[in-house]
């Protein structure tokens, strides 16, 4: 008794300490958000000051080494967030494994093979259905990488930005398709996300098409717009929906 006891004193310690890792995690992912948006707002202010200074490529080129130093930084703090949440995890995932074997064991020596038999099938169930789940997560996460694919993002980290933004409003209809919440497409919903001004930091800077005029890919840069239309995240439901209906979405301006 006095070992079981030590074991549940033990998972619960290092299950406190997972929980505080993680915790750590979402304030970094947070803190990360903030930093990168602030990066790229920097950036943008660091090129309006040098445009005058001459050689526009040059100009281009220290702004882009500027900016790929702040977030080589960004990126080295997650990295480390990343790397004591996994090491928690598996710390928390041996506990767990060594307190479930010394109580099978316990019961196996007192003869309580009933209960011994329905805690292992209580395991099997969860396991089945983790990977279950895991399997529906799955064609999600294919499903939206493919509608991004075509979109050029900033670099890895806004990538994986973008993606746990979108699928973090992804569900599933009557028929276990994703849709997003309002019920348009992964697709039209990925499509909206790359043209909306707030998520513009997320994207590859617009390129100078030359003439006076300016090009950008998917959810690029910031043009000065008057009277530009109301974005999709500002929209109600209703909205959305009767933009989805009358094959709308897809031609939204360029924010």
């Amino acid at each position: 008794m006095a070992d079981e006891n030590v074991n549940d004193d033990t998972t619960k310690t290092v299950a406190a300490e997972a929980q505080k890792v993680a915790d750590a995690v979402k304030a970094a992912e947070t803190a990360a958000d903030a930093e990168m948006k602030a990066a790229a707002d920097k950036a943008a202010a660091d090129k309006a000051a040098l445009s005058g200074a001459g050689d526009s490529e040059l100009i281009a080129k220290i702004v882009k080494e500027r900016l790929d130093v702040e977030l080589a930084n960004i990126k080295s703090k997650l990295d480390g967030a990343y790397k004591q949440r996994d090491e928690s995890q598996a710390k928390l995932a041996a506990a767990e494994a060594k307190e479930r074997e010394a109580t099978l064991k316990k019961l196996a020596e007192e003869g309580k093979f009933k209960e011994a038999y329905e805690i292992q099938l209580a395991e099997e169930r969860a396991a089945n259905a983790a990977l279950a789940k895991r399997n529906t997560e799955l064609s999600r996460d294919v499903t939206v990488r493919e509608s991004l694919r075509s979109m050029s993002f900033r670099n890895d980290k806004a990538a994986q930005m973008a993606f746990q933004e979108i699928t973090s409003n992804l569900v599933q209809d009557e028929h276990k398709q994703w849709v997003h919440r309002s019920g348009i497409s992964v697709k039209e919903y990925c499509e909206a996300f790359s043209k909306d001004e707030e998520q513009s930091f997320l994207f590859k800077a617009k390129v100078n098409s030359g003439a006076g005029t300016s090009a950008s890919n998917s959810g690029n840069g910031n043009p000065a717009i008057s009277n530009k239309p109301k974005s999709l995240f500002d929209m109600s439901q209703d909205e959305v929906i009767k933009l989805a209906a009358e094959g709308k979405l897809g031609k939204l301006p360029q924010f």
